[in-house]
Parts: C-alpha cells; sequence; structure tokens
C-alpha cells in the first residue's frame, strides 16, 4: 500500500524559537554548578563584550561559545551534565517567541510532524524539544566513554548540513514527505540547505546573511522586535 505523505515543520531551535541560546545558558548553568571551572565564562568575556558593543559579531561570539563547551566538556560524567541540563530546561523553558511558540501549536493542530535540529549539544536540545511537543530532535552527539564526555562531535552535519539531517531521518524512517508542503523556519545562512529543501521556508529573525539570500529568493520574513511581530515579505534593507 501507497504510503501517505507527510508535511514537516521544520525548525531551528536557538534564536527562532528559544529567545537566546541554549548553549549560553548551559555554560552558565555548569560554571554554576561547578561541573566547568570559573574560568569557562571569563573566556568569553572579549567577544561577548564586542557584540555587546556592536562592535563584534553574535556570529564570532557564538563559535567562541561552542569552542569553549568543546574544551571544557571533555572528562564531564554525563550524569552531572544530564542533571545541569534538566535544570536549565526547567528555568529556560518559557523563554521562547510567541510566534513560533503559536506557529508549532497551530501546525501541530494541522498535522505537520515537528522536528528540531540544532547545533546545541543534543542532551540540553532533546529536554528542550519535549517541552514543546516536538516528535523528533537533532543536536550535537558528543562521544561518550564509560559514562564520560570527549571533546569530539560525531554529528558535525547539524550545523550548516540540516537538509541532510532531515533526508537521512525522512530515509530511515521510511517517510513519504511532502516536502513541497512542508516547512522550515531558521535565523541565520547555517538553516539555508534546510529552508531551500521545503516549499514554505520562513526566515524569522534572520542575520544579515539569511536576510539577504531571504529577499533574494522571495522567501517570507518575519521579525518579533519586544510586542511587535513584522511580516516584513520583501523588504529593502541597508548593509
Amino acid at each position: 500500500m501507497k504510503r501517505k505523505p507527510i508535511k514537516l515543520a521544520v525548525f531551528d531551535i536557538d534564536g527562532t524559537v528559544f529567545r537566546s541560546s541554549l548553549l549560553i545558558e548551559l555554560i552558565n548553568g555548569l560554571v554554576e554548578y561547578n561541573v566547568f571551572p570559573g574560568i569557562a565564562k571569563k573566556e568569553l568575556e572579549k567577544e561577548y563584550m564586542a557584540w555587546l558593543d556592536r562592535k563584534g559579531s553574535y556570529e564570532d561570539y557564538l563559535a567562541k561559545v561552542i569552542r569553549i563547551h568543546l574544551k571544557y566538556i571533555k572528562g564531564c560524567r554525563k550524569a552531572s551534565v544530564e542533571e545541569v541540563a534538566k535544570e536549565i530546561v526547567r528555568r529556560m523553558k518559557n523563554r521562547v517567541y510567541r510566534y513560533t511558540r503559536d506557529l508549532l501549536k497551530s501546525l501541530k493542530d494541522e498535522g505537520f510532524r515537528l522536528v528540531t535540529i540544532s547545533g546545541s549539544p543534543a542532551y540540553i536540545v532533546s529536554k528542550f524539544s519535549r517541552t514543546l511537543g516536538f516528535d523528533a530532535y537533532f543536536g550535537s552527539e558528543y562521544k561518550i566513554t564509560n559514562g564520560t564526555f570527549e571533546d569530539k562531535v560525531v554529528n558535525p552535519e547539524v550545523f550548516a548540513e540540516k537538509d541532510k539531517v532531515l533526508l537521512r531521518y525522512a530515509a530511515q524512517r521510511q517517510l513519504a514527505v511532502d516536502w513541497r508542503r512542508s516547512i522550515a523556519v531558521g535565523d541565520t545562512e547555517s538553516d539555508i540547505a534546510m529552508l531551500k529543501l521545503v516549499g514554505h521556508p520562513l526566515a524569522f529573525n534572520p542575520n544579515m546573511h539569511l536576510a539577504a539570500y531571504a529577499k533574494k529568493h522571495n522567501w517570507e520574513i518575519v521579525v518579533e522586535r519586544k510586542d511587535v511581530i513584522y511580516d516584513l515579505g520583501k523588504f529593502k534593507f541597508k548593509k
């Protein structure tokens, strides 16, 4: 019997659903609970201040956050890290954008299968995603030996090849996906491959790189600022 096609709704998490970065909040928590040394936050100060002062980019700051996590996760016990991740999600689960929160609910009601793909660690992405009702979730998987983390990501495609993650997911689950009627939502250029795969790509609070690409390809652009949501559609912007 021929399988009935399904529609996917695919979301990035950080800056798209969550109003921060799970990884940034996680590092703060790991330092707070003495899993990471205090110097881990100190090493982020330069890039963090440069971003706050608009002298550096958020992407540079986040790249440093990723390096710091990779550096200090090595040797940490999985059980200890999981406990901190659980506590961070408990604190932060409601810090989401209204637009994507409501979009998730409406799409689920319409029968879409909800999927999230994030570069943040899978051990916190899974916990956060379950609170929002996602059907499947993918994050950075770190090699673990004898219950202890190593400084190695085993699935780097979650950063910039999210289309491959989606296609593999569909193939492994033997899903007949109607890509033309599926939707994807992202906020940076690392989401472009994922957005190109579907019939309804949506750039939400996009950075300059994604905004330029979305404008060129006539993708929908939505911005949420304070308590106002702007559906910009086609727009002009200054570089």
